[in-house]
């Protein structure tokens, strides 16, 4: 994530218009790591929207300038293991809300060359468990390191190690299978 630091001093003492800067500097950051960790575009706005809600409601108990982006990780991450409780029974990339496959509908879809590969890794995200694809979010989409991640999601570094290993063997696998080498 980019920022102005200044900005974000200015932040954590009240200054709103900063904290607007930040918000603004951080949002396509956020928003592209909800959308990879939740698959789809609605949910990914409103997680962000939280996120930010969240974040601009507890800036001021931010005891350091360093911890911002752990801090507010955690948040989005924090919001995106809640949606998942409270609303998905089965996961579908083109409707999380529907509980079988006859309720998924795709709506509008992307038939450029860029928007089918970007659905099919959607898809072969959405064969993973929820935490698998936070991890690979920030591990891969993010380059965050596995401490930093593990720290993020409060996990073990050893084990957000293992699980990102065999979820990169499953997301391989799946677009192996849909015709990817």
């Amino acid at each position: 994530m980019t920022y102005d630091k200044e900005n974000l001093a200015k932040a954590i003492t009240g200054d709103q218009n900063a904290f607007s800067k930040i918000y603004e500097a951080i949002y396509s950051d956020l928003y592209r790591l909800a959308l990879y960790m939740c698959g789809n575009t609605g949910f990914a706005e409103d997680i962000v929207s939280e996120t930010i809600l969240d974040a601009y409601k507890g800036i001021h108990n931010l005891k350091s300038a360093e911890n911002f982006e752990p801090w507010i990780l955690k948040i989005l991450s924090a919001k995106v293991k809640r949606s998942f409780k409270k609303n998905y029974n089965s996961f579908s990339i083109h409707n999380p809300m529907a509980r079988s496959v006859d309720e998924t509908e795709l709506t509008s879809p992307d038939l450029s060359e860029e928007g089918i590969h970007r659905t099919d890794l959607l898809n072969a995200m959405s064969s993973l468990k929820a935490i698998d694809r936070m991890i690979i979010s920030l591990c891969v989409v993010q380059e965050y390191t596995s401490g930093e991640a593990a720290e993020i999601l409060s996990m073990n570094a050893s084990s957000l190690r293992s699980r990102l290993n065999r979820s990169l063997k499953k997301l391989k696998k799946e677009l192996e299978e849909n015709g990817y080498e």
